[in-house]
């Protein structure tokens, strides 16, 4: 009739050992998401450590840059390019010679045929507006 197999009683080692394995599990896995934020916090720090240097090495050109454009000779240059020279400079333009001046001939201006703009009776006037114009408003 009743054939269960008997009851095994639980001992306090086979609990024990349940709780080890359980908390040694939330360790492992505790310990990994450790391993992978540390990781990423330094391929992070990595990246960050690159970028200060680019930009000490992009601070240092730019220095550089401001030194070389507040001398008096890049000064001159720029006035020089720009066309404005200044004080106690002489400034020669050199000019090209044409053997001849060339000439274009003068455009004359013909007149052009208008036609007088359409009245407003005669555009109105087909035979399909004034069907329209009879069926919306009664008449012609």
């Amino acid at each position: 009739m009743d054939e269960r197999a008997p009851v095994r009683a639980i001992t306090a080692a086979q609990v024990l050992g349940i709780l080890t394995s359980t908390l040694a599990l939330f360790f492992l896995v505790a310990f990994v998401a450790k391993s992978l934020d540390a990781y990423r916090l330094k391929n992070w720090r990595d990246r960050l450590q690159a970028e200060i240097a680019e930009m000490v090495n992009q601070r240092v050109a730019l220095e550089e840059e401001v030194q070389r454009r507040q001398s008096q000779a890049w000064i001159e240059e720029a006035l020089r390019d720009a066309g404005q020279v200044s004080e106690g400079l002489v400034s020669v333009n050199i000019m090209t010679a044409t053997p001849r001046p060339v000439t274009y001939p003068t455009p004359t201006l013909l007149p052009t045929p208008t036609t007088p703009p359409p009245s407003q009776k005669s555009l109105f006037s087909g035979p399909h507006w004034r069907a329209w114009m009879r069926l919306l408003w009664g008449f012609d």
